[in-house]
């Protein structure tokens, strides 16, 4: 006897083949696939699909941390869009292996945000997280992670340091870690050297891992920065993702198709080396401030900042620094409600109201919170537009899984985390109707789950496993903002990951099915 029968629903599953109704039962954690002419057999639990499509479980290949599985609920708002699984790690950041220097900020954090930190290898940390999951996760290992806990100085890299990066990466590897990721913007990592990374991923693609970068530069530069991506890929022999592509300030905008022919070129000449993108569907960056900053003031780590934003000639290099990369700071909302006076305001808002120029209010804004985040509207919507459509991208919500029910939580989620598939689908689908159902449901599926290489998931067929989401196409609506971010989704009404029902007639069920996915 079947655990699931879905009956009347239109399938799409993932390969792009037309959408037809066909029934779908579950057994234990698999999915069965019937024909649609074939007796079928009883069922626990039937549920009438007509006029609603089921999917693969959406994948998120673009997650942070992974600190907010300690907490209950902390997957809702990805679950309300349909994903049923999350990679996390990116941009540079995992949450192992915690080397011995970086042991005080991973203190801190557990701190600040209320988890418990009580692990050091990645091995460990899956333990500590594995009967929390309400849907499955896989990680990279962070780059930075790696340099903030192996280097004294983040500037000069010793040969010995480089060697305990390697046998840290390739240790987490082996305890289920499935790639590399950089983020070359952030401290430490924006201090590295090419041929670092090519060191490193190195390490990676023997475990037929996969590199993910946040690239250099996403302003200015963005064109030589894909192109040290595709350095790395080429010299590391490794599957290589860009992240979050965009081309940032106006005076880039239009970038974005020239760079998709680049790497349309480079994956004919080097089909062994795959390289793939993936997209969030908004016009507007989230991140932390100080990454607004000339890169010389965080040298010497988080701590000193403040004291050197007191110093008239800094202040100086920032407002150099703001003409230098054309900054629209009119366009630059400070979200972080730690910024209590700032929180909801633009900088030039800010500015006017403080009597500062530009520069001194970023300066007062740092010295009040190191850690402000802000939302800064930055992007084309037709370059966001090429991207998303673009053959090999993915959307992500680039994201963790926001600890919603912590104690503390820090800054404020972009909208992005509440609503990035969500957005999609509507924006692509349903109102420019770019994409077919079938189109876009495999972007959202089938295309990560081969590119990581997470074997069963991203495909309606038998012996898959059951990650499934039946969604309502006539009530699908994204409901998160810039100013309310923390709106769920609307749309999703049932969702099962590994078999179990997640989501029951749009309300989520108190059950924890989620898997660890690894290479093994």
């Amino acid at each position: 006897m079947l655990d699931y029968l879905i009956i009347n629903a239109t399938i799409c599953t993932g390969l792009k083949q037309k959408a037809v109704i066909q029934p779908v039962g579950i057994l234990g954690n698999k999915i069965v696939l019937f024909d649609p002419d074939t007796e079928l057999p009883e069922a626990k639990e039937t549920i009438d699909g007509g006029g609603r499509i089921l999917s693969p479980g959406f994948i998120d290949p673009h997650a942070s941390t992974g600190f907010g599985y300690f907490f209950p609920n902390a997957a809702d708002h990805k679950l309300y869009q349909g994903i049923t699984t999350e990679i996390f790690g990116n941009c540079g950041t995992s949450p192992a292996p915690i080397g011995e220097n970086l042991k005080p900020t991973m203190e801190r954090l557990s701190g600040e945000i209320g988890f418990p930190f009580n692990w050091t290898s990645l091995e460990e940390y899956f333990k500590a997280i594995k009967d929390n999951l309400q849907f499955n996760i896989a990680t990279l290992i962070g780059h930075s992670t790696l340099r903030g806990g192996n280097l004294e100085d983040w500037k000069v890299l010793k040969d010995q340091e480089l060697e305990a990066m390697k046998s840290s990466l390739r240790e987490a590897l082996e305890q289920g870690g499935i790639g590399f990721s950089t983020g070359l913007i952030y401290p430490p990592g924006c201090f590295a050297e090419t041929k670092e990374i090519v060191e490193l991923a190195k390490i990676a693609a023997e475990k037929d891992g996969v590199y993910a970068s946040h690239i250099r530069d996403e302003r200015d530069k963005v064109e030589e920065a894909v192109e040290e991506a595709l350095t790395v890929c080429k010299g590391a022999n490794i599957r290589t993702l860009v992240s979050h592509l965009k081309a940032a300030e106006k005076q880039n905008w239009g970038k974005i198709p020239k760079i998709l022919k680049e790497l349309e070129k480079f994956n004919e000449e080097n089909p062994e080396n795959e390289v793939a993108i993936d997209v969030y569907p908004y016009t507007a960056i989230s991140t932390k401030m100080r990454a607004f900053i000339p890169k010389y003031i965080l040298k010497d780590g988080i701590k000193e900042i403040k004291e050197k934003l007191q110093q008239d000639e800094v202040v100086k290099s920032i407002a150099d620094w703001i003409v230098s990369r054309d900054y629209d700071l009119s366009q630059m909302l400070v979200i972080s409600k730690e910024n209590k006076d700032f929180a909801g305001k633009d900088v030039r808002q800010i500015a006017k109201e403080q009597g500062l120029s530009e520069a001194e209010t970023v300066a007062r804004i740092l010295m009040d919170n190191t850690e402000a985040w802000i939302v800064y509207h930055c992007i084309d919507q037709e370059d966001i537009d090429a991207a998303i459509l673009w053959e090999k991208a993915m959307v992500c919500t680039d994201s963790w899984s926001y600890p919603i029910n912590a104690p503390t939580t820090i800054g404020e989620p972009h909208p992005r985390s509440y609503g990035a598939f969500t957005e999609y689908l509507q924006r692509y689908v349903k109102e420019l109707k770019a994409l077919s159902w079938e189109e876009a449901v495999h972007k959202i599926t089938y295309l990560p789950a081969q590119f990581f290489k997470l074997e069963g998931r991203g495909q309606i067929t038998t012996d898959y496993y059951a990650d499934l989401v039946l969604l309502n196409p006539e009530t699908l609506k994204v409901n998160a903002t810039y100013t309310e971010p923390r709106s769920l989704s609307e749309g999703v009404e049932f969702l099962w990951v590994n078999g179990e029902m997640v989501i029951e007639n749009k309300t989520v069920k108190p059950v924890n099915p989620g898997k660890i996915l690894t290479h093994h």
